[in-house]
């Protein structure tokens, strides 16, 4: 299955947490999306299987967009921040079997915890659980790049529900994750996280948390961490 994971390389940290990912995904066809890195570019050239350079950062959403464009009906993203165990992909076909699944999301935990799996399946809504830095989906719609890296997963969610599709979580896959690595990098987060929830309450008429509370009220009651 193919992958898409985007990259923006500022320093040799960057490019050592970006091979680690490369490795734990090993055997599978890597899209790499060079977002306009200042270092490593050579080294995100030899890793890729395909290789997408971008001059600047054009942001998340647009950088996902140019792998998505390449690629075949289902496919993974990936944080270049994450490392996941190896039998993400066979869980992920097993799930989407079922025609009205239209994403696989599975269990994120902390970096520097150890990988301890479990053996369930939630699929009956947009799950609390569902994390979007690492998931496999049907490919069949593209982000919106008005988003600034950021709010555009939520976006993305809700025009897949529209289209008659359910998001399914498991945690019998696990990835560590070291949480908003690369946002933390950006100059500008903040502001451009107002400027993505104004745009969305714009788009929507509510702001994500608002859309989620009205779509799944028996969800609210579910923490976010940590997940089951």
């Amino acid at each position: 299955m193919q992958v898409i994971m985007p990259c923006w390389c500022t320093d040799a940290d960057s490019v050592s947490v970006t091979e680690d990912a490369v490795k734990s995904l090993e055997g599978h066809e890597l899209v790499i999306v060079d977002n306009g890195s200042t270092v490593g570019g050579g080294w995100l050239r030899e890793w890729a299987d395909l290789y997408i350079k971008n001059k600047v950062n054009l942001g998340y959403a647009k950088a996902v967009n140019q792998g998505l464009k390449l690629a075949g009906e289902v496919v993974a993203v990936a944080n270049n921040d994450i490392r996941v165990l190896p039998q993400w992909e066979s869980v992920a076909k097993e799930i989407l079997e079922d025609p009205t699944v239209g994403s696989v999301h599975f269990r994120m935990i902390p970096y520097d915890q150890p990988f301890n799996p479990g053996s369930d399946i939630w699929k009956t809504g947009k799950e609390r659980w569902c994390s979007s830095s690492f998931f496999v989906v049907r490919n069949i719609q593209l982000y919106d790049e008005n988003f600034k890296s950021g709010v555009e997963d939520w976006a993305f969610w809700y025009e897949m529900r529209k289209k008659g599709f359910t998001t399914a979580y498991t945690n019998k896959v696990e990835y560590q994750h070291l949480d908003s690595y690369t946002l933390r990098k950006l100059p500008s987060n903040d502001e451009n996280q107002k400027f993505n929830v104004e745009y969305f309450v714009n788009k929507y008429g509510k702001t994500p948390e608002q859309q989620f509370e009205e779509m799944f009220p028996n969800q609210l009651c579910l923490p976010w961490k940590p997940m089951p």
